[in-house]
């Protein structure tokens, strides 16, 4: 049908008193909109949607990719309330590991947005939704859970094997991610890979004689707090000895950090408290938790926090305390799960609660699974004997994140996955 307009061969519109227009550009109907105004309200809009708009035309391709408007997506990702990311993982060979979503208001996210990786791997971190993993051939790679992207990590020159220990952190002052890989008891083995280069470096050896001849072996998944990786430690000369050691991500230094009160144990859990690093100290009838929260890492400030969740015994036998989110509100994770999850909110201090139900994929099926150990559960057989399947469910804050992963070229194909 002629709407008194026409299209040339360059993709130009003509409008009907003769003048051009970019179609898809920031040129419509004969008026100009200021690329300004379209950067602030794309910067505004969810990663799905701008993952789609990348189509519309080059123009908007382009700044959904340029670095500033990638910092001012993330920025306003980061002033609003952040999702509850789920992380599911299963021993089984037939079940990959999943990451489901649910919003501040306990929402669970569309069935597409539920993000699977291969069998076999397990996460290393989470950095501003981004997400590290490594297989069981010790291949790293890096997702981004929000635009469905993924790369490959360059091998380090020294390959990687089961004594290595692996951190991904976030540089907030550079904007750089960062993986770090070093063995403490062998010389020269101290690498480090910033996202985007495609080469490992050495870094000094200098910061790391704080171990000295002691052997240790690290039990619980780090924590990305402020730019630093935590993670605690056993000590295998020192019986039940537990040490809590950092990784500053922009200076590239390690650290032990001291914890004063001596409460570090085998049942101590490191979580985000009101953006702070915070360790779980004990718990009196899984009702109080005890914290010892990190004010300032520079000068190891510490305080004491209490914390009540408004949760009978009836309800949840053995909560988890999983940290706060970004409304304030504390998030407590279920003791079991039949199909369903369940999450609860509560304000900090107060006794009003609410509850949310994350679907499980569909392996999980209908039976119970209960918690045998910290964020572990099993399926036992239909006598409540043996077990039959174990996995392993944590909790992480999701904000959304554009950054980009491939090169221009290699990205056309994921972006016509994205739309379809």
């Amino acid at each position: 049908m002629d709407n008194g307009g026409a299209t040339n061969e360059t993709g130009a519109a003509k409008s009907s008193d003769g003048r051009e227009t970019e179609i898809g550009g920031d040129q419509a109907a004969g008026y100009h909109i200021p690329q300004d105004i379209v950067a602030e309200i794309l910067a505004k809009l969810p990663a799905k949607s701008l993952m789609r708009f990348r189509c519309v035309c080059r123009t908007w391709s382009s700044l959904i990719r340029d670095p500033f408007f990638v910092k001012r997506h993330q920025n306003q990702s980061l002033k609003k309330p952040c999702k509850t990311g789920i992380l599911v993982s299963s021993k089984h060979q037939l079940s990959n590991t999943y990451f489901v979503f649910a919003d501040h208001e306990g929402k669970q996210s569309f069935e597409e947005d539920t993000i699977s990786i291969p069998k076999s791997s397990n996460v290393l971190g989470f950095a501003n939704g981004l997400a590290c993993i490594v297989n069981d051939k010790y291949d790293l790679s890096v997702y981004n859970l929000s635009t469905h992207e993924s790369i490959s990590i360059p091998l380090p020159p020294q390959k990687v094997s089961f004594q290595d220990h692996l951190s991904f952190g976030f540089d907030p002052l550079a904007n750089e991610y960062k993986i770090v890989k070093f063995r403490v008891h062998e010389k020269e083995q101290f690498e480090i890979l910033t996202l985007g280069t495609k080469r490992w470096r050495r870094i000094n050896r200098k910061h790391y004689n704080f171990y000295g001849d002691m052997k240790w072996y690290d039990f619980k998944d780090p924590i990305c707090v402020n730019g630093v990786v935590y993670w605690m430690v056993k000590s295998m000369a020192e019986s039940l000895k537990i040490h809590l050691h950092s990784f500053d991500v922009h200076g590239e230094k390690f650290q032990q950090v001291y914890v004063p009160g001596n409460v570090l144990c085998l049942f101590s859990d490191l979580i985000q408290v009101e953006g702070c690093l915070a360790v779980i100290q004990d718990s009196e009838c899984r009702k109080t938790f005890k914290l010892k929260m990190l004010r300032d890492y520079r000068n190891n400030v510490w305080i004491q926090k209490i914390i009540d969740i408004p949760l009978s015994p009836k309800v949840v036998r053995y909560p988890t305390l999983a940290g706060t989110l970004g409304t304030g509100e504390i998030l407590i994770l279920d003791d079991n799960f039949s199909g369903f999850f369940r999450l609860f909110y509560s304000d900090m201090g107060s006794t009003r609660l609410r509850s949310a139900e994350i679907a499980m994929p569909s392996f999980f099926g209908e039976k119970k699974w209960k918690r045998y150990y910290a964020n572990h559960f099993s399926q036992t057989g239909e006598d409540g004997g043996c077990w039959l399947y174990s996995a392993s469910i944590f909790s992480f804050h999701h904000v959304e994140n554009i950054l980009p992963l491939k090169e221009d070229d290699q990205f056309e194909n994921t972006v016509v996955a994205a739309v379809r």
